[in-house]
């Protein structure tokens, strides 16, 4: 079959920087150990931004050229091998599949069930969803730890409401748009700072009496000019044996306070469940989604946006222009 799909393309002999998003058809021929989904939502992932906007690419890395790794949608059809899902599921995408189309194929593996009682928004979402959530839990945050998250991205106002259920007595989050402060405190956020106005790292060192903070977020990268600054941050404000959680990707080599790290024995971990193997997922999907499910965690106001899958060029285009967008949906 021939879908509708978006890619990101240069002309020949083009000599610029960025991608070109445009509209066109994708041959999809479907094989065993495949699933055809209809898709009904997809979005935008700032590594989506990053590859179109023409940025260093990690060499580990796939082109993006039919981008498309945050969506879902209804099953369609299966391959003969196919166990996992049957026509008329719901279902979530977890891999670079091309998901910024009508239709979209992918290998059993990528491919999960979206729970039951999940909004469609948020289960189409599922990936992204998953990636904040298990960033809480894999952060180490106890009850009545006082915690900041250095970056209010998708992920990291997942991480401002699910790490205050956690057990967090004080959140401070931290981030350079007063829109993202506002909606971080709207959702349970008890001190926002903004790193444009103030100095981050002193005001957390006089909040916590010079302590620093037990667990620090840190969710600024992908294509973020500040991703350098921000890490940093998550560095001077964790206390002494505290623990820094980075739960977004540095595509670009940064210049960090390793010191700080090692001289005050702080635990630097970088919670990443899409980079585990595909057993690992099967086993923490579902269950990080729990929160979610249940309403602890919201997703919904974290949607900033939304355009036709055949404006995707604009929607990439607010995106990358307006810093207070969080999260961009593309609607088939």
């Amino acid at each position: 079959m021939l879908a509708q799909a978006i890619r990101m393309t240069k002309e020949p002999g083009q000599n610029k920087q960025e991608f070109d998003i445009v509209p066109g058809e994708r041959a999809i021929e479907l094989q065993e150990h495949e699933i055809l989904v209809e898709t009904r939502q997809a979005s935008i992932c700032d590594a989506d931004l990053r590859y179109a906007s023409g940025m260093a690419w990690p060499n580990d890395l796939p082109p993006f050229d039919w981008p498309g790794h945050e969506g879902g949608g209804i099953v369609a059809e299966v391959g003969s091998k196919v166990r996992k899902v049957k026509p008329g599921d719901r279902v979530m995408l977890f891999g670079l599949d091309g998901c910024w189309a009508t239709h979209f194929k992918s290998p059993e593996r990528n491919i999960f069930l979206a729970p039951d009682g999940l909004s469609d928004t948020a289960a189409y979402l599922g990936e992204p969803v998953a990636v904040g959530m298990y960033g809480v839990f894999a952060s180490g945050v106890q009850l009545g730890d006082d915690v900041a998250v250095a970056g209010l991205n998708f992920q990291g106002l997942i991480a401002v409401q699910g790490l205050k259920a956690k057990g967090a007595r004080r959140v401070i989050a931290i981030d350079y748009s007063e829109k993202h402060l506002q909606m971080a405190k709207d959702l349970g956020a008890d001190v926002v700072l903004n790193t444009t106005k103030t100095d981050a790292i002193s005001e957390v060192r006089e909040l916590t009496r010079g302590v620093g903070v037990d667990v620090s977020y840190h969710s600024c990268g992908y294509w973020n000019p500040r991703a350098e600054e921000y890490f940093n941050i998550s560095l001077e404000v964790a206390r002494d044996e505290g623990i820094v959680a980075s739960v977004t990707d540095i595509m670009s080599p940064i210049t960090a306070n390793l010191h700080r790290a090692h001289h005050h024995a702080l635990d630097v971990r970088f919670p990443a469940i899409m980079h585990h193997g595909p057993h690992f997922r099967e086993q923490w999907v579902q269950r990080v989604l729990r929160p979610v499910v249940d309403g602890t965690v919201r997703i919904e106001p974290l949607v900033t946006a939304k355009f036709p899958l055949k404006e995707a060029a604009k929607g990439m285009d607010i995106f990358k222009n307006d810093e207070d967008q969080v999260k961009v949906l593309l609607t088939v």
